[in-house]
C-alpha cells in the first residue's frame, strides 16, 4: 500500500504541475508595459519549477526507506505478540541484533498500545495490538540488551504494569 500512496502523490504534484505549466503558457502579451509582465512571468515560471523540484526532494528524502514498510526475505524474524489484560506474550521473546523483525500485534480483549523502548528508555516504535486484527511492524535492532515493552493505551486498572522484556542477543 506504501508504494500506491507514494505514487498518487506524485501523480497529485505532477497534475499541479501541470495546471501551473498551462496557465504560464497561457499568458498573452499586451500592448503596453509587456516587458515587466513577460519578467514577472519567467520570475513565476522559475519559482514554479524550483518548488516542484524542491517538493519532489524532500519527498524522496522523507518517503524512502517508508517508514511503515513491512520487512520480508528470508533473514526477517517473526515475533508473534498477543496482549491482554495486563501482559504481553511475545514468541519468541528473544531476537538477534542486526536482523530485521517483524512484530505481529494483536490483542485477545481490549486495545493495547505495543511500545518498545531501548536501553536508555527512549520509545523506539509503537503500534496498536488490537481485537481481531493483526497490525505489523518492523524493527532492526543495533544493539543486544534488554528491550523494555510497554502498554501506550489505557486498559483499565493495572494499566501501568503491563511491561514485558525483550532480549536482542549477539547474531550468531
Amino acid at each position: 500500500m506504501q508504494e500506491q500512496v507514494l505514487a498518487v502523490s506524485l501523480a497529485a504534484v505532477a497534475a499541479v504541475a501541470a495546471v501551473f505549466a498551462k496557465v504560464l503558457r497561457e499568458l498573452q502579451p499586451g500592448e503596453a508595459g509587456w516587458s515587466a509582465a513577460e519578467a514577472a512571468a519567467k520570475l513565476r515560471a522559475r519559482l514554479l519549477w524550483g518548488s516542484l523540484v524542491m517538493g519532489a526532494a524532500i519527498a524522496l528524502l522523507t518517503l524512502v526507506p517508508w517508514p511503515h514498510a513491512v520487512a520480508t526475505g528470508p533473514e526477517v524474524v517473526s515475533v508473534t505478540v498477543r496482549a491482554r489484560l495486563w501482559a504481553w506474550e511475545l514468541e519468541p521473546a528473544r531476537v538477534p541484533a542486526n536482523t530485521p523483525v517483524v512484530f505481529l500485534a494483536t490483542s485477545e480483549d481490549v486495545n493495547h498500545g505495543f511500545g518498545v523502548f531501548d536501553l536508555q528508555g527512549r520509545l523506539l516504535f509503537q503500534t496498536q495490538a488490537m481485537p481481531g486484527w493483526v497490525n505489523k511492524v518492523s524493527w532492526t535492532f543495533a544493539e543486544p540488551g534488554r528491550y523494555r515493552i510497554l502498554c501506550l493505551e489505557y486498559c483499565g486498572l493495572v494499566h501501568h504494569g503491563m511491561i514485558a522484556e525483550l532480549d536482542v542477543v549477539p547474531k550468531g
